[in-house]
């Protein structure tokens, strides 16, 4: 139903006091100018009415861009006379919080663009359609049979030299290193995003109640891990997911698995969309257990690995990292992006373990690129 807006309770309550005050102490014209507010709110919400019912179907151009990228939201507004004075807004919901887009008068087909700049899941939806009267006294909202539709804005990304397989430059190539043959079953773990669904081991899954998927061994192709630190708050993951999405983008030559701290991960077998969506949904998990995660590097089946810190992160932290990398079998990384207090010295990584640290994203992918780090 129609209720006022300030506007409207403002006129309200002064010819209230006009009324009351005019006719308390004798004035009949002060008293009687107060007691047209009545009247003239009723004729408004007279005026206003209800936004009739509408069904919205909604659909993006495309469910995935870049941060920063806009993409086209269509917006189907049956039926489209029905709307008559109504003037629609749309709540769009993403990682800088929750606004109200406005759509202006209702029309049967409503285009607009949506961005962030950041990377993130945005929600766009419902769309609540509104009417006021000419004065805008009294407003009256109601909301549209709308399904919302979610946008993955994928992290930016830089331009990194690809890394070869394990054996240009690392200690240990040979398949005699791996127990496992190429393609060999190696258990069963819980299923992650972007893993084929082909693989899933659905007895089992029934009876744990969980999806469980198989998991086999490849030998045969030697690829790179990147373990991303998700602990802390958006700013730094947002960096350290630029990272990981440019070396995710880098090559399709050597598979890349990506896992994070608090534990999600996308294996080598997914696509590199696959890792970029998990980057994109990725937020900050303050309990994440590093060295747990860490530890388990070792039994990675890639050759290489890295790992991936924000500059803040304690000397602990790095030396736990760099004690984890010098166990795999070929020269790893930890990587620090994001600013560092230059007084706090940074531990001195092991044989076999390179450091690389730079204050952005950017700066961190130029250096990755002039270090080629991976060669002895």
């Amino acid at each position: 139903m129609p209720r006022p807006t300030a506007r409207g309770w403002g006129l309200l309550a002064s010819g209230t006091v006009l009324c009351g005050g005019g006719l308390g102490l004798g004035y009949l014209a002060p008293g009687a100018l107060g007691a047209l507010a009545f009247p003239t709110l009723a004729l408004a919400m007279a005026l206003a009415g209800r936004p009739p019912a509408a069904r919205v179907r909604r659909r993006a151009a495309s469910s995935r861009v870049a941060a920063g990228d806009t993409v086209t939201v269509v917006l189907d507004i049956e039926p489209g006379d029905a709307a008559g004075r109504a003037v629609a807004t749309d709540r769009v919901t993403g990682p800088g919080g929750s606004a109200v887009v406005p759509l202006g008068p209702a029309r049967p087909r409503i285009r607009y663009e949506l961005s962030s700049p950041r990377r993130g899941v945005v929600e766009a939806g419902p769309v609540t359609l509104v009417r006021t009267d000419p004065l805008g006294l009294v407003r009256s909202v109601r909301p549209a049979d709308d399904a919302p539709v979610r946008v993955l804005m994928h992290p930016r990304f830089h331009a990194l030299a690809a890394v070869p397989a394990a054996g240009g430059g690392g200690r240990d190539a040979s398949a005699a290193a791996v127990l496992a043959t190429e393609g060999a079953f190696a258990g069963l773990r819980e299923h992650a995003p972007g893993d084929d669904v082909r693989q899933i081991h659905w007895r089992t899954s029934a009876r744990r109640g969980r999806l469980m998927v198989r998991e086999h061994a490849d030998t045969a192709r030697p690829g790179l891990t990147v373990l991303v630190d998700d602990r802390y708050g958006p700013d730094e993951l947002d960096a350290l997911a630029e990272v990981a999405a440019s070396i995710a983008r880098s090559g399709t030559d050597v598979p890349v698995e990506l896992r994070l701290a608090g534990g999600l991960r996308s294996t080598a077998t997914a696509s590199t969309t696959a890792h970029l969506d998990l980057l994109a949904e990725a937020e900050a998990r303050p309990d994440a257990d590093l060295p747990a995660a860490c530890a388990a590097l070792s039994s990675a089946p890639s050759g290489r690995a890295v790992v991936l810190l924000p500059g803040r992160a304690t000397n602990g932290d790095t030396a736990t990292a760099m004690r984890a990398l010098a166990t795999c079998r070929a020269i790893s990384l930890v990587g620090l992006i994001g600013p560092r207090d230059d007084t706090v010295g940074i531990p001195t990584p092991p044989a076999g373990v390179r450091l690389l640290h730079a204050p952005d994203a950017a700066a961190f992918s130029a250096r990755w690129n002039e270090s080629r780090w991976w060669t002895r």
